[in-house]
Formats: C-alpha cells, structure tokens, sequence
C-alpha cells in the first residue's frame, strides 16, 4: 500500500461528501423554495380576495346547477389576470361553493411551464354555457386571428388544469367554512408530474362564503421534476459507490498498516538479535585476556607444586588457585547472564519490590563499611513487563558498583518514579569519587573498568539487559561529588 492508494482514499471521500453536500444542498434549496412561494401565495391570496369581495357581492345568487354569466365570468378573469401580473408564476381564479363551479381564472405566464395534458384541459374543458360556445367561436382562435382563450380580447377561462382542480375545489370549500378575517391556507402536495402548492381564503360577506379564490404556483415542472430526480440519484449512487469503495480501500489499507508492523517488529527482532551478536562478539575478543591471567597464575602455581615438596603447598598458594577458578566462574557466569539477557519469559515486575530485595541483600556489606541506605520509592508504582531475575540482576550491579565506589563510607540513594511517556525510572546515586569525564563514554562497553579487579562486564550486562527490555541505563554528567546512574523500563511493555 502506497501514497498512491491512500491519494485515492482521500479523493474517493472528498468527491463523497461534495455529492452529499450537493444533495443536501438541493433539498436545502428545494425547501426555501417552498417557504418562499407560500409567501407569495399568501400575498396573492390575500390581495386577490380583497379584490374580489366587491365584484362577489354584487354578483346574483346562485345556486345548484347555475352558471357565472359569461360577462361576469370575464370580468373577474380580467381581475384576476391583474392582480396575479404582480406575482410572476402564479395562477389562479375563483370558485363558487353552492354551483360547484370555477370562474375567472388567469394565468400569469411566468413560471414552469404545465404539463401538455394539464394545457390542453385547461384550454378545451371551460364551463362555458352551451349558448357562449356558440357565439364565442372556436376554443383555441380560428383561422381569422380570434384571440386564444384567456388572453385580452379572447374567451374567459373557467376550470384550473384538470390534475390540480379536485385538489384545488376541496381546499376552496374548506376555505369557504374559515371564520372572517381567517388568513389563506397554504397546501404543498405532488400532482401528477409537478409539484403545487395551493393557497385559498373565503371572498365575500356571507358565511359560510358563497366563493373562495385560489392561487396556485408550480414549484416544479415536470422537466425540473425529472432533472432534479436524476441529480439526486447520480448523487446518491455516487456517494454510496464513493463510501463503500473507500471503506475498502481503508479495509485494504488496514491490512497493509497490520503487515508492515508484523514485518517491523520482524525487524526491530532481527536488529536486536545482531545488536546482541556483535555485543557477545566483542566480548568474545575479550575472553581470551580475561581467561588467560587467571589459567597463567593457576598453571604457575601447579608448576611449582610438580617442583617443590609437599609442604610448599601453603594455604595462601591454595587461596591464590581458588580465587583464580572463582575469578574465571565468576567470568564465565556473567558471560552465561549476557548470553541469556532478555530472553527468559517476560511478566509484570515490581521494581520497588525488585530493588528492596537488593537492598536487603547488601545491606550488612553496606553497614560494614559505613554507607547508610536511603530508599525514596514512589507509591503505587505501575509494574513493567519483563524477567525478573535479569532486571534484580541489573540493579544489583548498580548498587554494587556504588557501594565499591564508598569503601571508607557514604550515602546510597534509591529513588523511583513515574517519568512522562509511561516509563519507570530508579535512579541510584552515590557519594563516592564519581565517574571521570574521559571514561564516561565508555563506561558501557564490554571489558572496560576503572578500577583494579574489575571485569569491565557489569556496566555493559545491565545496558544489554536494559535494552532487552526496551528501556535504557545512563550516567549523569558529574555535578560535583559521586555518580548517579539512571535505569529506565516502559510501564508494562518492553520488548518481549
């Protein structure tokens, strides 16, 4: 898995939420649209029923079965047509409740165009009275020039579009029943390939009134219906296609991040492997000086024996080969120890608990010789994960090395602490002469030593160990008067 997926990723979510941002962008719009005509509707409603209320009043009763009167009916047609000229896209009309008839409807040609069918009822499907269709001629203007319906000069319109009329007579009776002073009511629904939104108000004295105006306008037209329906699907095929190709690819991507970390602790193993090997090389190299002084001094001693009598065989002589073999066990053990570091099995520790035990352990020798003891552990400790024996081992070296440093006597110091980035630290400081500044970059490396005697391997031992285990020992730079050496594990990790 490269940049090259991941840049796919990133695109495939981001032309994602650009198709969701446009489809809620749409219907965000679509919703102001709305909230924007009923407005209008209202206003127009309003303005057209004040209009209205005269000519209304003054018409004759009517009742089942009759019809507005053709001048009457072109007279409020011509009403209407000017009130709704200021109201772009609008059309709309009246409606007596006792005849069931339409009457006086007008069209403003601004706005979505009406379906064909809806064009063609509204056009051929007036209520004229038979004797007006006789006299007016054809519908749609003759081949003399006769003005169309509706238009000035032509044959009023009578009945809305068929499709919105059923809906458009049950609202104008509702608001027929409405209390005096009752504002319009507005209705929004779905008719056919468009979608309305109606608005009617009672006109008159009486109630419940004898007529009721509407206003309608078409928020979309059947183009706009089935363009808008098409982008919604593009965009929503696009953002599932775009959300289920990207969780693949992070599917893809979380494998790829799964293996890359198996093959780098594969690696962090192998480098801690040769790490290990070129460390036990060099202390190889360094075997054979240490090995060889203590076997030179056994032989001599064995070569003096073979010349002398029995009784030059003294107890010192004897002492000298046995401090000898002990030098070279003890070698060997610490080789053994090196060779072993960080690979026993790793459980919590308690390096408060650890570091007590060593204390204790020394305690007597420390006493002996006139160096007191201050232990400063920190409460509640978190344990770190690793072999116990070795991280003893490690501070028994530390505490040891301090307390060689102090033979006529002095202070030992133990703290512990939880340092930032979960991590455990002891620090173990002395008051002896300290570490010389020209050995302190060395201190750590197998077979060095300042002092007469030693084997150079304690310093390096607990180094191995402490890396082992994914953590690390330093010396502070001197500050005056004895050494402070630092040892720090990770809470409960390391290297395992």
């Amino acid at each position: 898995m490269g940049w090259a997926r991941v840049t796919v990723v990133v695109l495939v979510f981001v032309v994602s939420l650009a198709a969701l941002a446009a489809s809620s962008a749409l219907a965000l719009w679509g919703g102001a649209d709305e909230f924007a005509a009923r407005d209008r509707l209202r206003a127009a409603a309003t303005e057209l029923g004040a209009a209205g209320h005269g000519p209304v009043n003054e018409l004759p009763p009517d009742d089942a079965g009759s019809v507005v009167p053709e001048p009457d009916n072109r007279r409020l047609t011509e009403l209407a047509r000017r009130v709704l000229a200021n109201y772009p896209g609008t059309e709309g009309g009246f409606y007596f409740v006792r005849s069931d008839q339409f009457a006086g409807t007008a069209v403003n040609g601004a706005g979505p165009e009406p379906p064909a069918t809806d064009r063609a009822g509204a056009e051929n499907k007036g209520q004229e009275p038979k004797a007006e269709q006789k006299k007016g001629g054809k519908k749609d203007g003759d081949k003399k020039g006769n003005a169309p319906p509706n238009a000035p000069g032509g044959p009023a319109r009578r009945d809305p579009p068929p499709l919105e009329a059923p809906s458009i007579r049950q609202q104008c009776r509702a608001a027929a029943g409405a209390e005096p002073g009752w504002p319009p009511g507005v209705e929004v629904r779905d008719v056919g390939p468009s979608r309305v939104a109606v608005a009617a108000l009672a006109v008159g004295d009486e109630r419940p009134a004898r007529a009721a105006v509407w206003v309608m306008v078409r928020l979309t037209g059947p183009e706009q219906q089935k363009a808008r329906l098409t982008r919604l699907q593009a965009a929503t095929g696009l953002s599932l296609g775009g959300v289920v190709l990207a969780l693949g690819l992070i599917g893809a991507l979380a494998a790829s991040l799964r293996r890359e970390a198996r093959r780098r602790a594969a690696l962090g193993d192998e480098l801690r492997r040769a790490e290990h090997l070129a460390v036990l090389g060099r202390l190889l190299a360094g075997v054979a000086h240490e090995v060889r002084n203590p076997l030179a001094a056994i032989r001599s001693t064995v070569q003096l024996w073979e010349r002398l009598p029995v009784q030059a065989r003294t107890p010192e002589s004897l002492a000298a080969v046995v401090g000898s073999v002990d030098r070279l066990n003890e070698l060997v053990g610490r080789l053994l120890l090196f060779a072993r570091a960080g690979h026993e099995g790793h459980r919590p520790v308690d390096v408060n608990a650890v570091t007590a035990e060593v204390l204790e352990l020394v305690r007597a020798g420390a006493e002996s010789q006139g160096v007191a003891i201050e232990p400063d552990f920190a409460p509640n400790l978190p344990p770190v994960s690793g072999a116990a024996q070795a991280i003893g081992q490690v501070v028994l070296n530390l505490v040891t090395n301090a307390l060689i440093a102090m033979p006529a006597g002095g202070r030992l110091t133990c703290r512990t602490r939880v340092l930032p980035g979960n991590r455990v630290e002891l620090v173990v400081d002395d008051t002896g002469p300290g570490v010389p500044s020209e050995a302190r970059d060395r201190i750590f490396e197998p077979f060095f030593t300042t002092r007469s005697g030693g084997t150079g391997l304690g310093l390096a031992l607990c180094r191995e160990v402490a890396r082992q285990h994914g953590g690390d020992v330093t010396c502070d730079p001197a500050a005056g008067a004895g050494a402070t050496f630092r040892l720090t594990l990770p809470i409960g990790g390391g290297v395992p």
